[in-house]
């Protein structure tokens, strides 16, 4: 059991780090501790240096290799910014789906009411009783409590999806891609289960940025996704095979491709291109923090090849 440890307050903090080999020469000391009392936690901020190496040995083993307080606060704004565009776009996702599910309850001609009855039957006893749960501290919401009240549990699939989180319309999509026995609905499907880790991570404010090593994930990517990726002229194979062997990176750009896909207003591509754009160029603003990071560095140059070919089409 890993023993517990006391808070540090800022003073503390500071000299933790420096004999961690931090150095304060961009921001000094005084500012870092006017960052840490008002702008962002230690636990937070230091997340980010699982993207830096240490010294192996010597005087210096242990201690981090060319870190500067500046440069976790950099990395830590560029999260922000990508998180908070990732939100964004997750909403475009969102409505973009439930109007896919609407369209094909049409096509398929099904009861709007007993797809979703049908739906509700197959949940095993665990599942059900989530479900309830989901509905019931919904009730009294002044949002979409009424929509609750109105139907009584019994529910038309254009009213339910008004009312149920992203994780639950993403397994309602599923089931219905089974259903009309649909491929693309049920590639779909498993990407949008990708898409929702990366949104929640967003949502929650987790840091999506601060453990950016090749080999972390557990899965393969989808292959739709690498077949679009291999399009990208001038992507090098093994620069995409190490990038997209991060699972933080594979999420990301799974989610930048479901996007793409899904989406079909011109407006609300428009928007998304211009806010990228806006990350993208905070990204580099002071790109020469990572000139020896090579690690951070490629992630930076992989993220815009992807989004510039796939949202902003340059």
């Amino acid at each position: 059991m890993e023993i517990s440890k006391p808070i540090l307050n800022i003073e503390e903090q500071i000299a933790y780090l420096k004999s961690k080999g931090v150095r304060f020469e961009i921001m000094n000391e005084e500012d870092a501790k006017e960052y840490l009392s008002f702008h962002n936690n230690y636990f937070k901020l230091t997340a980010y240096r699982k993207n830096y190496n240490k010294h192996p040995d010597g005087e210096k083993k242990g201690q981090y290799i060319n870190m500067d307080f500046a440069y976790l606060v950099d990395i830590a704004v560029i999260d922000m910014h990508l998180r908070y565009e990732i939100v964004h776009m997750a909403l475009n996702i969102e409505h973009f789906v439930k109007l896919q599910l609407l369209r094909k309850v049409v096509e398929f001609n099904e009861d709007g009411y007993q797809i979703i009855q049908d739906y509700i039957d197959q949940l095993s006893d665990t599942q059900r009783e989530r479900f309830d749960g989901e509905i019931a501290r919904n009730k009294g919401n002044i949002y979409c409590g009424d929509i609750i009240d109105k139907y009584e549990g019994k529910y038309p699939i254009w009213a339910l999806i008004e009312i149920i989180s992203f994780g639950r319309l993403v397994s309602l999509y599923g089931f219905c891609a089974e259903r009309f026995n649909d491929k693309e609905m049920n590639d779909n499907y498993f990407r949008l289960l990708t898409c929702k880790e990366i949104r929640n991570a967003s949502a929650h404010s987790n840091c999506i940025l601060n453990d950016l090593r090749a080999e972390s994930s557990t899965h393969r990517t989808n292959g739709s996704v690498t077949t679009e990726l291999m399009r990208i002229a001038g992507m090098k194979p093994n620069f995409r095979k190490n990038r997209m062997s991060n699972a933080r990176i594979q999420q990301i750009v799974t989610f930048l491709y479901m996007h793409d896909k899904l989406i079909t207003s011109e407006g609300v591509r428009s928007a998304v291109r211009e806010e990228l754009g806006k990350v993208l160029i905070r990204m580099y603003k002071n790109i020469d923090y990572y000139q020896d990071n090579l690690q951070i560095r490629n992630t930076f140059d992989f993220l815009k090849i992807v989004i510039d070919n796939w949202i902003i089409k340059v």
